[in-house]
């Protein structure tokens, strides 16, 4: 059995010639051997997880069977639920490591599989590399993979499913990039390090992106010294982390003066304090309602109690930029459910990774409502005034768009009260379509069921193409159905072709439900199949905004299943929304990795034949 080695935690990164640095993802450390019969996983403390995780053997088997001479070979690794390039979901691997039934693991490794992000060798053709020194056993390591043609650096759209993790000569940029994408960490490594097994060891020391949080101090247990750090949830005290480390002596003398002398001590010898004292911690995430791996930073005697809530430290919990300031947090902005500001910047924060994928490198149009919704309101596609420096945009022509590429550019428009975000079909480095989308537009919200029924006309008719199309709420009253493309796989024109074909079948075949005609006086009581709306220039809502309407409705991606008679558009609010992502998770996970142009051209094809 071989235990892992392991970094120490540093509170500066060592700087040098004789360091290099690695992104340090957050999932479970773990060897993975291949040998020629078999393949394993083993965890840093030598459990066993390969049962647990049948994507990443089967892989490896079949990605190193033409490389024999090679085996076998260990490599030293993390695993990993990918959300970004820097970026992994721990909530998500443990998850997956607490399954038990074969099936529901077959299951979950197809529908959300886990990657291998390698950054050591430790062996290879049955020889050991462990005594090279660090710099050699990541060259032979790189060359081992781009031989078997993985991944030089680590995606979440990559279908491999091992990925190699590159070294960076430079800390301050790549630290930079994770902070902005979110990420755990950084690994510095000296250059001439050994591999030495089960030993934290200074060759190796991980630096890690710490959140702040505002907390109250509501226990205290006496045996062991940890204080118990509670929010205001809901109206409730509701604790979120035990928390010693970081804390002096004179400090824990302080907490058990306050404690014996106005708290209430319990049977066990604990005591427990009504909310008066806020402190400042230090946390890596929120897991479960939960800080994990907690600091004391300081006490916070000036603080109101009060605004020690769970909102804020949801706000809060990414690193943003220090211009970000929000403002009117009390706001009520959806007002049917009684929504503040705050609530829906919690949203905007929790759906991030899910919604930042759809307005990156697109220029953005967002609709403002400066009131709350319903209310007045106004497009907003030039970058204002006195947008703040750290916010990017871009020209088309006509406007100079805001570019909504990273949380703090998210933020700042949400403290604008853009509730809607609407993107173009195209990025800002191509003039091609990166998907298509067909609006299914029904004459009211009570005819909401002719969308579902049409939606289901064109399901069929785009699987008998052999294309795969994914369905979102409009947020509204209708359904929009996407087509992802790669990007600069077709013009608009070509699109166009296609999206009339769909139109002319429906209009012909259903002509009871389908209207393509533009003037709503004229549909005569039918769905408006927009087609028209699918070119360049025009814009589409983007999935997960939320809509400028009194319920704060969200234009929710949808699995197919959903989509049927009991759909109700107004039960996807930001209050269902992110515990939904979170239970079933995101309808579009294969949306970029499944491009359909394969099948797209033949359509095509056919079309020009016939024309």
């Amino acid at each position: 059995m071989v235990l892992t080695m392991q970094p120490i935690l540093t509170s500066f990164p060592p700087e040098g010639s004789e360091w290099r640095y690695e992104v340090k993802y957050d999932g479970f450390r773990c060897l993975l051997h291949v040998g020629a019969a078999e393949v394993t996983l083993t965890s840093r403390n030598g459990q066993p997880l390969t049962s647990q995780f049948p994507e990443i053997t089967f892989f490896a088997a079949q990605c190193f069977q033409l490389m024999k001479d090679k085996l076998p070979l260990t490599l030293d690794g993390e695993l990993v639920y990918l959300i970004n390039p820097y970026r992994a979901d721990f909530e998500r691997i443990q998850i997956r490591g607490r399954l038990k039934r074969e099936e529901a693991i077959k299951k979950t490794a197809a529908e959300r599989p886990c990657r291998f992000l390698a950054f050591d060798l430790l062996e290879v053709a049955g020889s050991s590399t462990a005594s090279l020194p660090y710099s050699e056993r990541k060259q032979v390591l790189f060359e081992l993979l781009s031989e078997a043609k993985l991944p030089a650096s680590p995606h979440h759209l990559a279908k491999e499913a091992i990925q190699y993790i590159p070294k960076h000569a430079d800390f301050d940029p790549l630290w930079h990039t994770v902070v902005r994408y979110d990420g755990e960490g950084v690994v510095a490594k000296k250059t001439n390090s050994k591999w030495v097994e089960n030993k934290r060891t200074p060759d190796w020391q991980k630096y890690k992106h710490m959140k702040t949080a505002h907390v109250l101090l509501t226990g205290f247990n006496p045996k062991n010294g940890y204080v118990t750090a509670s929010v205001v949830k809901d109206g409730e005290i509701v604790p979120v982390a035990s928390v010693s480390h970081g804390m002096q002596e004179e400090e824990k003398n302080a907490v058990r003066t306050i404690m014996e002398t106005h708290g209430k001590k319990l049977k066990t010898g604990e005591y427990t304090l009504e909310p008066s004292i806020c402190m400042t911690v230090q946390y890596l995430t929120v897991l479960q309602d939960t800080l994990r791996e907690v600091s004391f930073v300081s006490f916070q005697f000036g603080m109101d109690w009060t605004d020690c809530t769970y909102k804020q430290l949801i706000v809060h919990s990414k690193t943003l930029h220090p211009k970000l300031q929000f403002t009117s947090l009390d706001k009520v902005i959806f007002k049917k459910r009684e929504k503040t500001k705050e609530d829906f910047i919690c949203y905007i924060v929790q759906i991030s990774d899910f919604l930042l994928p759809f307005l990156k490198d697109r220029a953005v149009t967002v609709i403002r409502y400066p009131h709350g919704a319903p209310g007045e309101s106004f497009f907003q596609k030039n970058k204002p005034d006195y947008t703040p420096d750290f916010i990017s945009s871009v020209f088309d022509g006509s406007h100079e768009h805001i570019v909504c590429s990273d949380m703090s550019t998210l933020l700042w428009l949400a403290n604008q009260l853009a509730l809607e975000f609407h993107v173009p079909f195209q990025t800002i480095q191509s003039e091609r379509p990166a998907e298509i989308v067909i609006d299914l537009d029904p004459p009211s919200r009570d005819d909401f069921l002719m969308a579902v029924q049409a939606a289901h006309v064109l399901k069929q008719l785009f699987e008998s193409f052999g294309i795969t199309s994914f369905p979102k709420l409009s947020g509204n009253k209708g359904i929009q159905l996407y087509i992802p493309l790669s990007p600069e796989a077709f013009t608009y024109e070509d699109t166009r072709r296609f999206t009339m074909l769909i139109a002319d079948y429906c209009v012909r075949t259903y002509p009871d439900l389908f209207t393509t005609e533009r003037f709503i006086k004229n549909r005569n009581g039918r769905l408006y199949l927009d087609y028209l709306q699918h070119a360049e220039g025009k814009t589409i809502i983007s999935p997960y905004s939320t809509r400028g309407n009194e319920l704060g409705t969200v234009a929710a991606p949808l699995y197919w299943n959903e989509v049927n008679t009991s759909l109700t558009p107004d039960d996807y609010t930001i209050d269902t929304v992110v515990e939904r992502v979170k239970k079933h998770g995101d309808p579009f996970y294969d949306f970029y990795r499944q491009p359909q142009d394969e099948p797209l051209s033949m359509v095509l094809q056919q079309i020009k034949k016939k024309s």
